[in-house]
């Protein structure tokens, strides 16, 4: 005599559809983790964009550079708070000076920071051990360092929680 067994099929779909659940719920996690990944590389790759931007600015306005003209050296509060003034030059009408097209260059570039990253800042620090030399130093509010409480040791101080800084080092 055969016994007839109920429910088996029924007991084997529902466990397949378990272990399918959780292997959908493990593949949204791990997109939900690319996305993020993906938006703070997008904002590093703008921070290196901008910092070589301001490199070549400096290159082009040697004299301004060696006049000590491109000099900002502020911590994140500062510097995001204070952006120059664009002076009246650079037109067709009238030319620049050297120490107009670093403040040209400045507002330029600290108003492209501001516009292009998430609490964007600029910073230009002279090198103490070498004069002709600065660090070029990008900020922005970064998510994973405001949600660990933490700063980023390459920031200029006074550091700030949450500001994570792309520092270049720019020798003319």
């Amino acid at each position: 005599m055969h016994k007839r067994q109920s429910g088996i099929a029924m007991m084997e779909v529902l466990v397949t559809m378990v272990i399918f659940a959780i292997g959908a719920l493990g593949l949204a996690a791990m997109q939900i983790t690319s996305l993020k990944y993906n938006k703070d590389s997008a904002v590093r790759s703008k921070a290196t964009l901008l910092s070589l931007e301001l490199s070549d600015r400096m290159r082009a306005n040697m004299t301004g550079v060696k006049a000590g003209q491109y000099t900002r050296n502020y911590g994140y509060a500062t510097a995001s708070t204070t952006i120059p003034t664009a002076p009246g030059c650079g037109t067709n009408a009238t030319e620049c000076t050297p120490a107009n097209m670093a403040t040209l260059d400045l507002s330029d570039w600290t108003n492209d920071i501001a516009r292009t990253l998430p609490g964007g800042a600029g910073a230009l620090i002279p090198t103490a051990n070498n004069a002709a030399a600065f660090s070029i130093v990008v900020m922005w509010k970064e998510k994973a360092l405001i949600d660990a409480n933490s700063t980023d040791s390459l920031c200029p101080t006074p550091a700030v929680v949450g500001v994570r800084c792309l520092s270049t080092p720019f020798i003319p």
